[in-house]
């Protein structure tokens, strides 16, 4: 009786609508989700492939960036004379007005004590010379694009009533953040905001085969109780990151559209429930107890709901591919490959059935509570 009843539900004419309402939702999650696979393996693969110098920075252990922090400038010199360090480069970090070319601007300078020994360290293109005295500025390539700087101009910097003039001597490309900042000698810093005996940022780094625990931790011996160490250029950790935020966000939107899920398996079984009350009160009339009801609207739902998600997975990855071979021709650069994983598959597949029996319960227990209250004694 409970097939026969289910091909009687499945042969009207919107039930292929449910199936199709569904599966345009899953269609959306097996899309996306193929498409965040493909960035976390491009993401692990950049991880392995690149490996950039260790770096450390030391700033205020109550500073919220860089700009706020102060540190003691003779650690710098505590720290350079250790034979386990590299370089060390005492870094001062300010907003200051620019006026050039009778236009004024607000720009980002940093005070640097070794501006070639800056440059080396991110390996920076360097069109023109380096700064050796604070009348002297190298600006960051976006920012000469940005303010039309050219390399002999004369910028004036200014902070509250302290103001200088200095020449740009060169133009710069790090393809850091230093690209859109003006660098000049820590003297001219000092200059705009007075020498006071401190700095933003201490950056260091460690030398060839020297053991990294060991030498940090001795050089954490030396540091006052006010700054942090913090290592700079965590790529693996960094891109760890990217990818947990990534999967919490897809997690979110999952929810979602499983909510979306279950509010159109209640509106499908409604709907059921008023297009089939003659079908299902002749059931009730021939002797078939409430619990057999309500299989028949779970099992129609569940029914509903597998096919649905089975399309829309289908659907959504092949549409993913599609639109991603698309994107190649048009633009050959952008090599996109998204997949979906049969883990994921089979995920999307469990909850989406989840989501429909959670969202048709409360009308097919109210009916079939209804019909046996209506029953004649």
């Amino acid at each position: 009786m409970l097939t026969l009843t289910l091909k009687m539900l499945f042969r009207r004419g919107k039930t292929a609508q449910s199936i199709l309402a569904i599966a345009l939702l899953v269609a959306i999650l097996a899309s996306t989700n193929a498409i965040v696979n493909h960035l976390s393996i491009q993401a692990e693969a950049l991880g392995r492939l690149v490996n950039p110098g260790v770096t450390y920075i030391i700033l205020s252990r109550d500073s919220t960036s860089i700009m706020d922090s102060r540190v003691e400038a003779k650690l710098a010199s505590i720290i350079g004379n250790l034979n386990y360090t590299g370089y060390v480069l005492p870094q001062k970090v300010l907003t200051a007005n620019l006026t050039i070319n009778k236009g004024k601007y607000t720009a980002r300078v940093r005070g640097v004590g070794d501006v070639s020994g800056f440059l080396k360290a991110r390996r920076a293109y360097l069109n023109g010379a380096v700064a050796k005295n604070w009348s002297e500025a190298n600006a960051g390539e976006l920012l000469a694009r940005t303010l039309s700087i050219s390399i002999g101009d004369k910028i004036c910097l200014a902070i509250g009533d302290r103001h200088i003039e200095v020449k740009v001597v060169g133009i710069f490309r790090s393809h850091m953040q230093s690209d859109i900042e003006l660098l000049v000698p820590i003297e001219a810093t000092n200059r705009l905001v007075g020498s006071r005996g401190d700095v933003s940022i201490i950056e260091f780094s460690l030398r060839g085969g020297v053991d990294r625990r060991e030498a940090i931790s001795k050089i954490m011996q030396l540091l006052p109780e006010n700054v942090k160490l913090v290592q700079t250029q965590q790529l693996k950790e960094f891109l760890w990151q990217m990818n947990a935020q990534t999967l919490k966000f897809l997690n979110v939107w999952s929810m979602a559209v499983y909510a979306v899920v279950a509010a159109a398996s209640y509106i499908n079984a409604t709907r059921l429930i008023t297009e089939s009350s003659y079908e299902l009160s002749m059931l009730r009339a021939i002797g078939a107890k409430k619990r057999i009801v309500i299989v028949i609207i779970l099992a129609y739902t569940a029914t509903t709901a597998f096919l649905g998600s089975t399309l829309g997975i289908s659907l959504g990855t092949a549409g993913a591919q599609i639109a991603s071979t698309a994107l190649r021709w048009i633009r050959p650069s952008v090599d996109i490959t998204p997949f979906l994983k049969a883990e994921q598959a089979l995920k999307i597949l469990l909850l989406t059935l989840a989501s429909s029996i959670i969202g048709c319960m409360y009308p097919a227990f109210r009916y079939a509570n209804r019909m046996c209250a209506e029953q004649p004694l």
